[in-house]
């Protein structure tokens, strides 16, 4: 399920006729879907693993924030280096 793919283009409409098999291709190739409305992107499907890893990153950068706001002694140049850290690590994923 490591397999590297590009994102699907579905229609909302589509999806929902045809999420089963969305689902297989989801678990057993890896694919992702983006769901449109009216033409315009309003959800993504991804793997399970990929939301984790998503799930994971954003607590890491919140946890971030976090140290940071009880850092009141953090110079300017390491609070820009921390956060320009976790917009890395944020874009890394993408």
């Amino acid at each position: 399920m490591n397999n590297i793919t590009a994102d699907k283009t579905i229609g909302a409409f589509e999806a929902r006729r045809k999420f089963g098999s969305m689902l297989r291709e989801i678990e057993v190739k890896g694919d992702s879907f983006v769901v449109e409305k009216h033409g315009e992107a309003v959800a993504a499907i991804v793997p399970i693993d990929v939301y984790h890893q998503w799930k994971k990153i954003r607590e890491a950068f919140f946890q971030k924030i976090r140290n940071t706001a009880n850092s009141i002694n953090l110079s300017s140049d390491e609070a820009e280096r921390i956060a320009n850290e976790a917009v890395t690590a944020a874009r890394a994923v993408s």
